[in-house]
């Protein structure tokens, strides 16, 4: 800690953040875009976000904080870098007490989960509410053929069959808890909105005895989104429309993809057979009140968009 000035004020020096970002990411994985500039600028440099740095002996960046106001409850998100040389300093626990000090509730959001973070949340009385594995396939080693159901029909996303995307979105995500309630039109939104989506690897597949059965939506470089009605799983389909949308990107000349996978997620076994290596973990904790008002954890089971 001596090593290390604190000061509070904004990032100025985007190249800094960036740099410190990205030196955090090669030690951990994790999320490939939480080393983007834009990624870092929503969550670090816009407008209401308080934030902290740590300067080491030479002015260099080693350490940041940022808290941003979250809407939903009225509290804020935290988010911590720790250069990977000068960890082991109490650094991060410094880090995490600044956060915790800000308006509760208090989620801390990391995109690069390690051993040492999951002690220190854990010895702080936060619990994890949210948790994906990062995985990636490299698409030059192959993909799998398709394995399709008997009778399966497949069309590529377009807007005339966005609605039917949706019905299929909204089948196969329903019951799980944390399910949005998207609309139509709020959801196709939230697909198309991204500039790196691409229709043409995005698919739905249709069963003879079941009508609309499962779709996979794709952007540059990920699966963004896999899902299956009730009365079509356990044939394989699921699988079959990544192996599909991973076939479209490597003939488009993609050199690899990514997805997100929730820790408790069976999928993440089929992902494997199909190539993806795991690259690390994202996740969220919670600190909440009780009722008697004390500061204490409330522990959720939320599930991923997708996968």
């Amino acid at each position: 800690m001596d090593s290390v000035t604190w000061a509070p004020r904004p990032f100025d020096d985007e190249d800094a953040l960036v740099s410190l970002a990205a030196r955090c990411l090669a030690a951990d994985g994790g999320l490939p875009l939480a080393a983007d500039p834009a990624f870092l600028r929503r969550r670090w440099r816009a407008a209401g976000i308080t934030t902290i740095q740590g300067l080491d002996h030479d002015g260099r960046l080693v350490a940041a904080g940022a808290a941003r106001p979250t809407t939903a409850d009225g509290g804020v998100t935290f988010c911590g870098l720790v250069d990977p040389d000068v960890r082991g300093r109490g650094i991060g626990s410094h880090l995490l007490s600044w956060g915790l000090s800000q308006e509760q509730p208090v989620t801390v959001e990391t995109e690069s989960l390690t051993g040492p973070a999951e002690e220190l949340f854990a010895a702080r009385g936060l619990r994890q509410v949210f948790a994906e594995d990062v995985m990636r396939i490299e698409l030059a080693d192959g993909v799998p053929d398709p394995q399709w159901p008997a009778g399966t029909q497949l069309a590529a996303w377009s807007a005339e069959l966005a609605p039917r995307f949706h019905g299929v979105y909204e089948a196969a995500f329903r019951e799980r808890p944390g399910f949005p309630g998207w609309t139509a039109p709020e959801w196709i939104a939230e697909v198309t909105e991204d500039d790196d989506f691409r229709p043409r690897w995005s698919v739905l597949a249709t069963l003879p005895e079941v009508g609309d059965a499962g779709f996979v939506t794709a952007a540059v470089d990920w699966i963004v989104q896999v899902g299956v009605a009730p009365g079509a799983r356990g044939r394989g389909l699921g699988g079959a429309l990544v192996a599909e949308a991973l076939r479209r990107m490597r003939a488009d000349g993609a050199t690899h993809a990514w997805l997100d996978v929730n820790v408790d997620n069976p999928a993440v076994r089929l992902y494997r057979k199909l190539g993806f290596a795991h690259r690390g973990r994202r996740a969220r904790y919670r600190q909440a009140q009780d009722e008697a008002g004390a500061t204490s954890v409330k522990c959720s089971t939320t599930g991923g968009l997708a996968k």
